[in-house]
């Protein structure tokens, strides 16, 4: 899924309004006499100067009223399909509308952008990233709630991992502190800046599913864990690079074969054989990421030559039932262009010793 394709399912109506810059948010007591009897609407604030609440979710649509920073308004409950862009000050949001109710009893939208004060969690994630990712956020989280087996648990760790990549590409179109907001409401998901892809980049956390796994009576989620956890040594967050890779710096990033992590891991991916039929995806995945480390010809290597050949050719020389037939012979023709001095100038090595 490219940006832009998820552009153009977000930005479904595209106007643009730009306000003065919004001040810092407040928390918004409910103001008196403003509750209709019986409802219990949230009470929030218009957080910049001036703004026109519109009969409908658009800012081409006509304007009901003007409201002033201050102005008290019920959160009614809908949300907006689409999502229009709006500038405050130097930022730039791409997020949904909100029907309120205006304390004079106008009923209208504001953008999302516009309101301050706390909103209930439901709600306030729709605000940040939009209905339709919301509801996929919302049916990942109550899977979380609901773990009980095995399967459920993988499937779980599978919505999890799609919705970090959805994620990752809609918060690029968002100022940056809108991404940990998001992060923090949903659950076994964290969020860090890389500054090589300058944005936010969506993770999981895969220690917080230990718990359902141990619960489930089954094997194979504890297998897929263990199998994470070894990817992501450091602390079992599945962040960019996994343990064969070494970031030096933020432009600097080294395959390690030729130490051995190549090979130990695929004798741990044979040993998850057992539970294709639950984890298949999730196994070929990690593998795809293993054998393109060892195959992509614009790698740079951490080790000499020397070593790199070695682990070649001992991994190629060891029946490993997780390789397909394409796999090896992938791995073939890298060992071909590591052992060809010729073709081995295109890629490099030996950066340890700092050549």
């Amino acid at each position: 899924m490219v940006l832009s394709a998820i552009c153009s399912m977000l930005i479904l109506s595209c106007g643009e309004n730009t306000v003065s810059e919004a001040s810092e948010e407040e928390n918004t007591p409910a103001v008196k006499g403003f509750r209709k009897s019986g409802s219990a609407y949230p009470i929030v604030k218009l957080s910049v100067p001036l703004f026109q609440i519109r009969e409908a979710p658009d800012v081409e649509s006509r304007g009901l009223s003007n409201l002033q920073k201050g102005d008290p308004l019920e959160l009614l409950g809908p949300v907006s399909e689409q999502v229009t862009r709006l500038t405050i000050g130097e930022k730039t949001f791409y997020q949904p509308w909100l029907l309120v109710r205006t304390q004079a009893g106008a009923e209208g939208w504001v953008h999302a952008a516009v309101v301050t004060g706390e909103v209930p969690e439901g709600l306030r994630l729709k605000a940040l990233v939009g209905k339709v990712l919301a509801r996929e956020a919302s049916e990942y989280a109550q899977a979380f709630n609901e773990m009980a087996s095995a399967a459920t648990v993988v499937q779980t760790i599978r919505l999890a991992h799609q919705l970090c990549e959805q994620l990752t590409i809609v918060m690029q179109l968002q100022p940056p502190e809108m991404a940990s907001e998001v992060a923090s409401l949903l659950p076994a998901l964290t969020v860090s800046w890389v500054e090589a892809a300058n944005s936010w980049q969506f993770y999981v956390d895969y220690k917080t599913f230990e718990t359902a796994a141990r619960r489930s009576g089954s094997a194979a989620d504890d297998a897929l864990l263990e199998l994470y956890y070894s990817a992501y040594p450091v602390d079992s967050i599945g962040y960019l690079y996994p343990a064969w890779k070494l970031e030096v710096d933020d432009r600097s990033v080294f395959s390690l074969l030729g130490k051995g992590i190549h090979t130990s891991f695929l004798s741990q991916l044979d040993q998850m054989s057992p539970y294709r039929d639950i984890a298949g995806p999730e196994i070929d995945q990690l593998k795809a990421r293993l054998i393109n480390d060892m195959t992509e010809p614009a790698v740079l290597y951490w080790e000499a030559r020397e070593k790199v050949q070695q682990e070649l050719e001992s991994i190629l020389d060891t029946t490993f039932t997780v390789l397909t037939p394409a796999d090896t012979l992938a791995l073939h023709q890298s060992l071909m262009v590591v052992r060809d001095t010729v073709s081995a100038r295109q890629r490099r090595f030996n950066f340890r010793a700092g050549h």
